[in-house]
């Protein structure tokens, strides 16, 4: 007979006679692996919270002076308060949308490729993520970029392609 996701069974426990366990002892035996399991876990550590580089602003706000150039400005502009990209030794996250709303996050262990270009005279970079399902992530005029992808590659447990 399993309890609790299969951790703890009548059999693991070496009594005699197993009708006599309660269930409190189940649950305070799970519950001393589970706190164990927990201590093994380094704590989470920001190595990098950004925005999209400022350099991003400066050719479209030259482009204000033609009527049509205000939206990409205003476009470009909006990214850098609503986008926020936050890298740590466990995970990869992009807060974007209106005010933040969207929330996107991908561990290492799923990462298959990295693809990226400089822009800027290097100053900046548009980075693709690839991930083992086949889909992608993308950060844009990401700042920092030489030492930030370094981080990542060291993170990945597995060897990826970068480009």
């Amino acid at each position: 007979m399993f309890i609790l996701n299969n951790v703890v069974s009548y059999s693991q426990l070496n009594l005699s006679n197993s009708r006599c366990i309660s269930r409190k002892a189940i649950v305070k035996l799970n519950e001393n692996k589970i706190s164990n399991d927990k201590q093994k876990i380094e704590n989470e550590k920001v190595f990098f919270q950004t925005s999209p580089s400022k350099y991003e602003l400066i050719i479209p706000f030259f482009s204000i002076l033609t009527v049509v150039g205000l939206i990409p400005f205003l476009a470009t502009l909006l990214r850098q308060f609503w986008v926020k990209y936050t890298i740590t030794n466990r995970r990869i996250s992009v807060d974007s949308g209106f005010m933040g709303q969207d929330h996107v996050e991908i561990v290492y262990r799923d990462i298959k490729k990295i693809n990226y270009i400089t822009r800027f005279g290097g100053k900046f970079a548009d980075i693709v993520i690839k991930l083992n399902d086949g889909t992608q992530l993308e950060l844009r005029s990401f700042p920092d970029w030489n030492k930030n992808i370094e981080f990542i590659k060291s993170n990945c447990k597995e060897n990826i392609t970068i480009n």
